[in-house]
């Protein structure tokens, strides 16, 4: 029987243009997996027409490398006869560009809880620390079947391992430093990719120093700070954005999960949620978002529910502490 793997590839062998997607707002993993596949597949079969679409975000286009640009333009009439495959996705209107249903066939990578499938063919291993991993795991169990690596495909999947495990801080696994080492052998210049990462403007610092000290933390060990367009304004980040502010209060040590609200042009809340050890991805899933079990992304449509998603995720840190008290104690007692 062949492995999902060996079918997806047996896909793309039949189509002439495969279209590659990813999710809105991407980050690193999804531009890195979306990017390193269409480097490989443009390596293994030259005669196809590869192309990575979706909106370039300013503050990553750096990951396109030097007068490079990062996406494809693709007319609608490339679709009737394509293959897409869409990269670290969870859910369908996350898709960036939904040109994609006008696809013949739909191929789905990705590393999140497959709670919504969608897809002619899905490949989704929700342990694996980022979808870029996936990708070049794809690469090292069918090269001896056309399969092609490239410095550049190196790059991509690299940056996008680097970007979901937080700089090799969580997420990891042996798999995550056997691949990475891997990557590394084929001869990109990794402390480039890391001075783009780990630099931040001076407003950016400023930024993050108010972040810091506006932080709410509450008894429970949950800490949210809002962040207003017109405070977001006042520091001019650029093309920056504001994605380089999400760990900083995992940085403060009785902090057990946390919570960003960041105010959108159109008046609702974008909200990242993280967490040390308690789930929080089913209350992200109540408020039109999902991910991962300890970092998650979600939406309030004002003040409301942004008290609903504190309150939530308060509770949620009660109870697990209260069941861990109590499991401690069963042991003591026994």
């Amino acid at each position: 029987m062949a492995t999902i793997q060996e079918d997806i590839l047996a896909t793309i062998k039949r189509y002439d243009t495969i279209i590659i997607h990813r999710h809105q707002r991407p980050d690193p993993d999804a531009y890195g997996s979306q990017l390193g596949l269409k480097a490989i597949l443009q390596a293994s079969f030259p005669e196809k027409k590869i192309y990575a679409v979706g909106k370039t975000i300013p503050g990553l286009a750096w990951i396109a490398g030097k007068d490079q640009p990062l996406m494809d333009e693709v007319p609608d009439s490339a679709y009737r006869n394509a293959l897409v495959i869409v990269c670290d996705t969870a859910n369908a209107p996350r898709i960036d560009d939904q040109r994609w249903s006008n696809t013949l066939e739909l191929v789905k990578i990705d590393h999140h809880p497959n709670n919504e499938p969608y897809g002619d063919w899905q490949w989704v291993e929700d342990q694996q620390a980022a979808t870029s991993v996936m990708i070049y795991e794809f690469y090292q169990q069918l090269k001896d079947q056309g399969l092609k690596m490239t410095p550049e495909a190196a790059r991509f999947l690299y940056i996008g391992i680097i970007g979901d495990t937080g700089r090799f801080l969580y997420g990891l696994d042996s798999e995550v430093f056997r691949v990475a080492a891997d990557l590394i052998q084929y001869g990109f210049d990794y402390q480039e990719l890391y001075l783009h990462m780990t630099t931040i403007s001076e407003n950016a610092a400023k930024f993050s120093g108010y972040v810091l000290q506006h932080l709410n933390i509450l008894p429970s060990g949950f800490a949210y700070v809002v962040l207003t367009r017109t405070l977001i304004h006042q520091f001019d980040l650029g093309d920056a954005g504001t994605s380089f502010i999400v760990s900083l209060p995992s940085r403060v040590d009785r902090v057990k999960a946390w919570a960003i609200f960041e105010e959108q042009d159109e008046g609702d809340f974008r909200v990242r949620l993280r967490s040390r050890s308690v789930p929080i991805n089913q209350i992200a899933e109540k408020f039109g978002g999902g991910g991962h079990m300890m970092a998650s992304g979600a939406w309030a449509q004002d003040q409301g529910e942004i008290d609903q998603i504190i309150k939530a995720v308060d509770q949620e840190i009660n109870a697990h502490a209260a069941a861990q008290a109590a499991q401690d104690k069963d042991g003591q007692d026994a």
